[in-house]
């Protein structure tokens, strides 16, 4: 028969290894969900939630491109009811080894035509829109500029700027 001492820590040693294994496959699954769906770069960044003047750049460093090829990228948009128009119209400024390579005009619809609210979540709503995939090269640093091009020079209601980009 075993000591009462024995089984105490035979017990307490197959709990500690029961509990690094689990660890163990917590850690696995963070890891294959953190590589899933290619992604490069998913952030957003705050604006002036008062006033997003259109001298006040969005910037988003990448970080370094190992492959050559095209990148899915989606511009992403937070705001509140207090965005005064319908759509925002963005200026997109991709810069390579800082070179301007390549912008884009976007326009991103926040309410629809009856005046509803075209994006989810409370208490800022986040919308995102599409826009032409990216080339890029590797070995190069980039980055992605974001400035509002509305004739109101300073715009209200922007919380926050975002890119997703995704390796095609």
């Amino acid at each position: 028969m075993k000591s009462k001492t024995a089984n105490s820590q035979q017990s307490t040693h197959h709990g500690n290894r029961f509990s690094l294994r689990n660890i163990g496959h917590i850690l696995v699954v963070l890891v294959l969900m953190a590589c899933s769906g290619g992604t490069i770069l998913h952030e957003y960044h705050d604006v002036d939630l008062w006033g997003w003047d259109a001298t006040d750049t969005v910037s988003f460093v990448l970080p370094t491109i190992t492959a050559s090829g095209h990148v899915v990228a989606t511009i992403g948009v937070r705001f509140t009811n207090s965005y005064p128009y319908n759509d925002l119209f963005l200026l997109g400024t991709l810069e390579r080894d800082s070179t301007v390579v390549r912008k884009d005009t976007i326009k991103v619809s926040i309410y629809n035509e009856k005046g509803n609210n075209e994006g989810e979540g409370f208490p800022y709503a986040t919308i995102t829109q599409p826009i032409v995939p990216i080339e890029v090269d590797s070995g190069y640093a980039y980055e992605y500029k974001v400035n509002h091009m509305m004739q109101d020079p300073q715009i209200k209601g922007i919380t926050s700027v975002g890119l997703h980009l995704k390796s095609n």
